[in-house]
């Protein structure tokens, strides 16, 4: 019966090991959340974009990115804006903007002057610098002709 009481005993001492498994778990959780939700955060709305042949630009850190889709609706990031506010609206973004550039994403399918007209209007809005984007293809590296 003295064995069973020092047993016992043992159990009340504090425990010195830290139990990691369960902090571990939930990092492997948010790191996998990470992975899913980061390329949904950084495209906005899908267009087919014009192809390009030409070097990666930098970024900058904060562009205000505008979106011109086939269907004609215009977006800053995912929020579709309506054509009465527009331009009070890129006014504010142009204020707020630390960079002052604009990021335009047009669908191949909107007419060249369409693109035009929302690129002079967020000129006029107060954006320094207004940039089209296009996907850029790789360009060949192969310095020989194929003979």
């Amino acid at each position: 019966m003295d064995n069973d009481l020092l047993l016992g005993a043992d159990d009340l001492l504090p425990m010195s090991d830290i139990n990691v498994t369960p902090f571990i778990d939930i990092m492997l959780v948010l790191l996998i959340i990470f992975m899913v939700t980061a390329p949904l955060m950084l495209g906005g709305v899908q267009v087919n974009l014009p192809k390009s042949s030409g070097e990666n630009m930098s970024k900058p850190e904060s562009p205000v990115i505008v979106t011109l889709d086939a269907h004609h609706r215009i977006y800053v990031d995912k929020e579709d804006i309506t054509e009465r506010n527009r331009h009070y609206y890129f006014q504010t973004l142009a204020k707020a903007s630390t960079s002052g550039e604009a990021h335009v994403r047009v669908d191949i399918e909107v007419k060249y002057g369409e693109m035009m007209d929302l690129m002079a209007e967020l000129g006029k809005a107060g954006f320094a610098r207004v940039t089209l984007v296009t996907d850029v293809k790789p360009q060949s590296t192969s310095g020989t002709a194929d003979q």
